[in-house]
């Protein structure tokens, strides 16, 4: 289970979690409403399609952590993964977006994946506004 106290820790938990094929903890890591949860509204279809379309098909080698903004109990990590599929290999640019609840603990709500063509030349100085621009306006 992943009882993340940062979005930053979330974020890290949840590709370690895709790392090790643990789609259980992965689903239990959505707050409740993140729109994923439209597509997956119990664990077990998740896990079915997990073990049909995505278990052995896609891996995560790498996932590093850009930078960060937090206001109040949201917060949005910008992330640069590389995943594998199929023999390719995948520069991926997300931003991650992050609830907290009541507890304290953070949970995913859905990501931004950006288009690399779109992303400003300084990643770190450049706006959230600039950021989201260079993403497909589906957040997922």
């Amino acid at each position: 289970m992943i009882l993340a106290l940062t979005p930053e820790t979330l974020i890290q938990e949840r590709v370690a979690a895709f790392m090790q094929q643990d789609f259980r903890a992965i689903f239990h890591s959505y707050h409740p409403d993140a729109p994923f949860l439209h597509f997956f509204p119990d664990c077990d279809t998740y896990l079915a399609y997990a073990a049909a379309e995505i278990a052995g098909v896609f891996q995560i080698s790498a996932c590093e952590i850009l930078r960060s903004c937090q206001q109040g109990e949201t917060a949005e990590i910008l992330f640069r993964q590389c995943l594998h599929h199929q023999g390719e290999v995948l520069d991926s640019l997300e931003i991650g977006r992050c609830q907290r609840a009541a507890e304290g603990r953070w949970f995913f709500v859905a990501a931004l994946r950006l288009d690399l063509r779109k992303v400003p030349a300084d990643l770190l100085s450049c706006s959230w506004d600039e950021l989201r621009a260079a993403g497909n306006d589906l957040w997922i």
